[in-house]
């Protein structure tokens, strides 16, 4: 296990993102400084802006986006590399429709860091386990999700590993 994989398990609960309203730029910074440990790429206002004219997040009230901006901006910027943006708008509506936001978006960031560590974990395994078991996952759409935002981050790692190896 490299040092980059390890130091990112930890995504920001709830309970961790401000609790105050924040500017764009800051709301930039902030993503900034949870998405690039994993690779993601960086949002910009452009896509913020986007983001909120497709109704993904809602506006801002007086150029000020709250908690919940944040913890939409986070899961649609760690999805929108494996999904559509359309798919992940019904994805989160389905979330969010069986439980509160707060909830699903903890649960998210959880599924994610386990689906990292999973995946990392069999991808160093000669004979690597089944990739999902519905019998012990009760919300199949949000682990399959994070599972492929894993699954594609490990390939990409593993690439580039191998990639500067061979130079």
């Amino acid at each position: 296990m490299t040092t980059e994989t390890s130091s990112i398990r930890a995504l920001p609960r709830w309970e961790d993102l401000p609790n105050l309203d924040l500017y764009m730029d800051q709301v930039l910074t902030l993503s900034d400084q949870v998405l690039s440990p994993l690779n993601v790429k960086p949002i910009t206002a452009a896509m913020i802006n986007n983001y909120v004219k497709l109704k993904l997040i809602p506006a801002p009230v007086h150029k000020r986006y709250t908690r919940q901006h944040v913890a939409f901006i986070l899961a649609i910027a760690i999805l929108k590399d494996v999904f559509e943006i359309a798919q992940i708008r019904d994805g989160i509506l389905l979330e969010t429709s069986a439980m509160e936001l707060k909830i699903a978006y903890n649960r998210f960031v959880s599924e994610v860091e386990q689906a990292m560590g999973w995946v990392e974990a069999q991808s160093q395994t000669p004979t690597p386990q089944a990739l999902f078991d519905p019998s012990v996952h009760p919300h199949p759409i949000m682990t399959l999700a994070a599972l492929s935002f894993a699954a594609q981050r490990q390939a990409k790692a593993l690439i580039s590993a191998q990639g500067a190896s061979h130079d």
